[in-house]
């Protein structure tokens, strides 16, 4: 027998539509679903804005609790010129005069000169690094470095000889210097200081005479053994190494360096140029510089503008979702909810608690008032007032009294924004609910639609059935009226 494609065929009724009206009707609790579904997504997002602000306050607020976040400090000097000063957050607020008697300062010699590209001379130059003391003079090497021997063949030239002393990497750097006419050799110390000096001998040379002024002795500096090469009468300025000379409040400090350390705690000097006239003679000068110390109150105020920013950030969010629009007639997301307006509450109340530990009790007193809409306004010129009054701003902030009433309002804050979000806080607890009913929603569309569709099914089959027997009850009609005609024209 054939089967019907398509409802209504068989019985002429519109079958097509009224199972699609049939089905819609079951179905019709899905637009229900879908709407609250978009809703609680739109909860669920607002949420997550509302977690991700209180991690913001609580990190401001955890800024704010740090020792570092007030122990910042400036360090100036009366005379950049001859010295500055840089300090870290271990320095106390002070300040102190400075002379600068003496310059550390390297060893430098130059021999006489010598025809420009000549060989020296073969033989043997030995350094050894140590101090020098004068008249007369006198060497002391160093214990910690040892004779250094360089090798000069017949054909070295200044240039070449210079380039030998480089690679010993001796402490002794050498430069070949030509002034327009003839070469020098030029021997400086690596290091300043007065134990940074060096003496170079010659122990071999060609011409079998070590001190004199000719040969490979012309590049030696041993005024101990004599005046001959380096510290001959023919040779450059002698500049032996000298420490630094300082004077903090007159009290005599000494650096093999022009860096000042440890003299006082968490300050470094660096000396740039001598204060002192004539140190030393009868006609001495003293010009002191003064160095001071100094709180920085920068960082304290801006962790403080921080902390108001994220404060007012959550604030305002907290607001507009539980508000309800009057002009609109419209409530907000969670408007009457009573786990965020709870938030909303505390977070109200602990901005307008006391701490107690300060010569500030409230926020209010620095400079931060609340306003009507839940907010923080901030008075910059009281703030700034507050952050000069020596500590008490940071007593504030970061009193520690182990009562959760009376703490700091770093410390309050900070434990209030972590609590929320921990296991088994507000926001942990609200936002699990949230998503528990979006993914009921989710089954129960899936079972309204499931249902639909069964009922869908089931209807089908029925109406199809339905054609089919109308479509056999018609044919018989046909049948019965065809041999009911046959009949009467058979009688007739």
């Amino acid at each position: 027998m054939a089967t019907i494609s398509s409802l209504g065929i068989g019985s002429g009724l519109d079958s097509e539509s009224i199972v699609t009206k049939l089905v819609a009707l079951e179905k019709q609790p899905l637009k229900t679903l879908e709407t609250k579904a978009t809703f609680v997504q739109q909860q669920i997002s607002a949420f997550g804005q509302i977690k991700s602000q209180f991690s913001a306050l609580a990190d401001a607020a955890a800024a704010m609790s740090s020792a570092s976040a007030w122990a910042a400090r400036n360090g100036s000097s009366s005379n950049t010129n001859a010295a500055a000063i840089t300090v870290t957050s271990t320095a106390a607020a002070t300040s102190f005069t400075l002379d600068v008697d003496q310059l550390a300062k390297s060893q430098s010699v130059a021999s006489a000169p010598i025809t420009a590209g000549s060989a020296v001379g073969a033989g043997t130059l030995v350094l050894r690094l140590g101090k020098w003391t004068t008249g007369p003079a006198d060497f002391t090497p160093a214990a910690s470095s040892a004779d250094v021997s360089i090798d000069v063949t017949a054909s070295d030239t200044v240039a070449t000889i210079a380039a030998k002393i480089n690679a010993t990497n001796s402490g002794v750097v050498a430069t070949a210097f030509n002034d327009g006419t003839q070469d020098r050799l030029l021997l400086r110390s690596k290091d300043t200081g007065e134990a940074s000096g060096f003496r170079v001998q010659t122990t071999v040379d060609a011409d079998t005479i070590t001190n004199d002024d000719a040969g490979l002795s012309r590049l030696s500096f041993d005024p101990e053994s004599g005046a001959f090469g380096m510290a001959g009468a023919s040779a450059g300025a002698i500049q032996y190494g000298t420490d630094a000379k300082a004077r903090i409040n007159g009290l005599a400090v000494t650096s093999k360096s022009n860096t000042l350390t440890g003299n006082i705690p968490g300050v470094t000097i660096s000396l740039l140029a001598t204060t002192t006239t004539n140190y030393g003679l009868p006609g001495e000068v003293l010009t002191p510089a003064t160095l001071t110390v100094s709180e920085d109150v920068t960082l304290a105020v801006k962790n403080v503008q921080n902390f108001v920013t994220a404060y007012n950030a959550l604030a305002k969010t907290l607001a507009d979702i539980t508000k309800y629009d009057d002009a609109t007639k419209t409530a907000s997301l969670f408007q009457g909810d009573s786990t965020i307006l709870g938030m909303q509450s505390v977070l109200r109340s602990m901005a307008g608690s006391v701490s107690t530990g300060s010569a500030y009790q409230r926020l209010a007193d620095v400079g931060l008032t609340r306003e009507l809409d839940g907010t923080l306004s901030m008075n910059t010129t009281k703030l700034a007032a507050a952050a000069n009054n020596g500590t008490e701003l940071q007593k504030l902030f970061t009193t520690d009294n182990k009562n959760a009433q009376t703490n700091g309002f770093a410390l309050k804050f900070k434990e209030l924004a972590q609590g929320v979000l921990a296991t088994g806080g507000a926001a942990k607890n609200k936002g699990e609910a949230l998503e528990g009913v979006l993914k009921r929603n989710i089954e129960e569309q899936t079972r309204v639609t499931n249902r639909a569709a069964t009922f869908e099914a089931r209807l089908r089959k029925q109406y199809s059935a339905l054609d089919a027997k109308m479509a056999s009850l018609s044919a018989l009609d046909a049948y019965v009226t065809q041999q009911v005609a046959t009949w009467n024209k058979s009688t007739s």
